[in-house]
Parts: C-alpha cells; sequence; structure tokens
C-alpha cells in the first residue's frame, strides 16, 4: 500500500503545537507548495539567496495581503524526500498566541495551501513508506502515553522491533508457500514428495502466540493496570479510592450505599500507570438505582487486571464480604483490612480469604496508616504485568494487531489439527489458508491495507500531527 512514489497535489497546513496561550506555537506545511508558501510569507531579518536546508532563519510574518507584521520567530525549510511525510515541509516557531498563529494559518490558507485533516501528516509518512503502520500507530500512542513503560512500549514499536517480529513470521509463511506451490505447479512425478508442513506450521504458530503474549502486555503498559476496588458497602472503598489518589474525588459518607456509580480516576504508582475504579457496594436487596450500580460493579470486575477486595478488618466477615470475594475469585486479588486504627479483629490468614499466596495488606483509608504497603504491592503486580521486571521491554502489538495475529492464528492451529486428525492435506489447501494467513499478517504493517482501515486508524490522531 504504501509507496516512496507517493505525492499529493495538496499542501496542508496545521498548528502542531496543542491550542491555547503558550511561550512558543509550532505551525507545520507540508507539499509542493510549502517553499514556495514560505517566500511569500516570511522575511527573513538578514536578506539571504532563499531559504537553506535544514537551518532555521530568523525574521517576521508578513501578511501578504496587506503587508501588516503579524509576528517574528523561526523558519524552517526541510526538503524532501528526507522529512517526516517525504515532501517539502515547514515549520514556523512564532509566539504561542492563539490568536497570532490563527492569522498566520489564515494567511498560508489562502496562499495556497489547505487545512490538513486528523493524522494527515503521519498517513502521507505511511503512504511515502517512511513508516510503516505498526510505528504510525506507535505515534500517536507515544503522544497520549501515561506512563514511562508506555512510552518505552511506543518508542520500541517506532525503532521497528515490532514490525521486524511480525516481519519474520510472514517469512517464515512465504518459505512454506514457496515449497507448496512448488508442488503445485510442477507434475509430482518430477519432484520429490511434498516436505511435512507440520514442524514449520509449529514454529509459525509459536511466534504467532509469542507476540499475542507481548501484545496483552503491551496493552496494559499503554491503557494502565485497570484496577477496582470492590467490597460491601460501608467498608471504605470511597475513603480508600480517595486516599490513594490524595484527592477527595469520590463522596464518602457513613450511608451504605452511597457510591451509586463507577469512577474513575488515573494514578502512578512507582512509573506503572494504575486506572482506579471505585465501584458500588455489593449486596443484596438494594434498591432500583443501587442495583443498577452493583451491575456496574459486576461489569468493572469482569474486566479487572487487579481487583483490590476491600475487608472491614474491624469486623467479623460475614456473608457479604464472602459473596464479594466469590464475584472476584478469578481474577487477581490483593485483600485489603480496611479500618486498621479501629482495631483488627479478623484472621489475615483465614482461608476465606483465598491461598496464603494472595497477597493481602492491613490499612487504615482514614489515617494513610499502611497505605504505603499496599502501593508497593500494587507496584510490583504492575511491573510483573507490564514487563518492567526486565532489563529491556519488548513492543507489544496494538488492539487491531492483536485481532490479526489472533485470526491468523486460527488458520494455522486449523491447518495442524486437520494434519493431526487426517495425517495429511493437499498442498493446495494448505496454500490456499496460508495465504489467508499471510494477508492477515501483511495488514498489521500495512503491506495490504484498504482505507477504510487507515482512516480508523487516523481519526485517533490530532490535527497537527
Amino acid at each position: 500500500m504504501n509507496s516512496q512514489a507517493f505525492h499529493s497535489p495538496d499542501t496542508i497546513v496545521a498548528l502542531s503545537t496543542p491550542r491555547g496561550y503558550s511561550g512558543v506555537g509550532v505551525i507545520r506545511v507540508s507539499g509542493s507548495r510549502a517553499p514556495e508558501i514560505l517566500a511569500a510569507l516570511f522575511k527573513p531579518a538578514i536578506c539571504t539567496d532563499g531559504f537553506p536546508d535544514r537551518r532555521a532563519v530568523y525574521g517576521r510574518v508578513i501578511d501578504p495581503e496587506t503587508g501588516r507584521v503579524l509576528d517574528d520567530g523561526l523558519a524552517l525549510l526541510l526538503r524532501g524526500p528526507a522529512t517526516y511525510t517525504g515532501e517539502d515541509v515547514v515549520e514556523l516557531s512564532l509566539h504561542g498566541s492563539p490568536m497570532v498563529l490563527e492569522l498566520a494559518v489564515r494567511c498560508i490558507i489562502r496562499l495556497g495551501a489547505r487545512p490538513a485533516e486528523r493524522g494527515e501528516f503521519t498517513r502521507r509518512a505511511f503512504l511515502a513508506g517512511k513508516l510503516d503502520l505498526v510505528q504510525a500507530e506507535a505515534v500517536i500512542d507515544l503522544i497520549e502515553a501515561t506512563s514511562p513503560a508506555a512510552v518505552e512500549d511506543a518508542r520500541a514499536r517506532l525503532d521497528r522491533s515490532l514490525s521486524h517480529q511480525v516481519e519474520a513470521v510472514s517469512d517464515l509463511v512465504v518459505d512454506l508457500l514457496a515449497e507448496l506451490e512448488a508442488h503445485i505447479d510442477f507434475d509430482e512425478d518430477d519432484l520429490e514428495p511434498v516436505t511435512n508442513p507440520v514442524p514449520l506450521l509449529e514454529e509459525i504458530l509459536g511466534r504467532m502466540e509469542a507476540l499475542l503474549e507481548g501484545g496483552r502486555v503491551g496493552r496494559i503498559r499503554r491503557r494502565g493496570v485497570r484496577t477496582v476496588i470492590a467490597g460491601k458497602p460501608n467498608v471504605g472503598k470511597s475513603t480508600l479510592f480517595n486516599a490513594l489518589l490524595h484527592a477527595d474525588r469520590a463522596i464518602v459518607t457513613p450511608i451504605p450505599g452511597t457510591t451509586r456509580d463507577t469512577i474513575e480516576e488515573r494514578i502512578l504508582l512507582e512509573g506503572i500507570s494504575f486506572v482506579l475504579t471505585d465501584t458500588a457496594g455489593i449486596r443484596n436487596g438494594p434498591d432500583p438505582v443501587e442495583k443498577e450500580g452493583i451491575r456496574r460493579t459486576h461489569n468493572a470486575l469482569e474486566q479487572a487486571d487487579l481487583v483490590l477486595a476491600v475487608i472491614d478488618g474491624s469486623a467479623a466477615i460475614d456473608e457479604e464480604d464472602e459473596r464479594v470475594l466469590a464475584a472476584c475469585a478469578d481474577r487477581d486479588v490483593v485483600v485489603a483490612f480496611n479500618k486498621m486504627d479501629l482495631g483488627l479483629v479478623v484472621d489475615p490468614s483465614d482461608m476465606r480469604f483465598g491461598p496464603l499466596s494472595r497477597p493481602r495488606a492491613s490499612v487504615s483509608a482514614t489515617t494513610g496508616e499502611g497505605l504505603d504497603t499496599l502501593s508497593k504491592i500494587m507496584a510490583a503486580f504492575g511491573r510483573e504485568r507490564t514487563g518492567c521486571l526486565q532489563s529491556d521491554i519488548s513492543a507489544g502489538l496494538s488492539s487491531r494487531g492483536i485481532e490479526l495475529v489472533e485470526a491468523a492464528a486460527v488458520v494455522v492451529r486449523s491447518l495442524l489439527g486437520s494434519f493431526a486428525a487426517e495425517g495429511s492435506r493437499r498442498p493446495e489447501i494448505v496454500s490456499l489458508e496460508m495465504r489467508r494467513c499471510l494477508k492477515l499478517l501483511r495488514e498489521i504493517t500495512g503491506e495490504e491495507v484498504d482505507d477504510k482501515v487507515l482512516d480508523r486508524i487516523f481519526e485517533r490522531f490530532c490535527v497537527g500531527k
């Protein structure tokens, strides 16, 4: 899909820095008319013979129609094809006044550019072969990164480490197809019997499964560890939620059932991003509104990477506590015995709280006692789940990439199942199925992709990127 020969007839312009007041604002222009627009708009302070390539020039932005000076700043001309988009690119660094920047963009549009669409600069980079689709997705993930781990994951994908892994699997599929189709194209009498493809299929599946596991880890790095605070009413869930945030985000009252809906906030613990969710207390016989809140609590538990099961440690465990523990039995759980400031009466080693290997922490959400221990337990879990215990973080597939690899793995598993049941398959059938597999893998990097997929990817981008 992408090609070094890509060329758009349009020249585009956008503000590349966030809107609002700032010290500096950057306007980006890309396309064949970028140099002539720069020459018409920008007057260097020192007379020069044109604009040198890749050297910042100080001067003034002047409205060509009125001759009025809009601002002074720096202009940078980057000649293609050695640019982000592969085209001639101009970047203007001006004072970060929203009105000054808007007036400058209007002048550029009058001079022949058009406003860029979302992600159009990066889309042009992809179409020009400057980036593959894995790298293009990494650009927006880097911009939106909420933790150091997410930054490292995006950077690894930008450096093509993940693309190389996907391409290595594709190469194995191509090798298998070449051997199969050699037997299809020639009479069987002229060739040795086709080599058993099962070992190569098993290697392909193994590499796909490694990609899927890395993708699941990478997804947690990017979105954060989804952590649900669950418990029966009035055990201090909202107080613990606020204490971990160091802010009064959730309403706290002594009335059971105060929390009626889930509330989400993000925190960083030792560089790991956690998305905390405060939930309605789980109990029987609530009113209709609270019942809906409890339904949402169960939905949140199904999506959780980690559950903080909050128990009132100052009171004996009861059936409602056991109901909470049962609701999160198939999740990773940390049991938090709250209200230790009132004196703990529960036995943390009670097997009703799960196996002794399950992490436990005694805390007081009111006084803050024990919160450091709980935070360290959460951070250790986050480091393990995001791969940050390793010295080198490997890149993880995007959700789109995971879906494509999962679909390709289904094809390979089906073929292996057929060989196990029947002992062999006709080369034509295996070849047809592996071509489906190859197409799916090439969609990940963008070697084969349609415009609808590109539209979905680049609509996540801001206009200036």
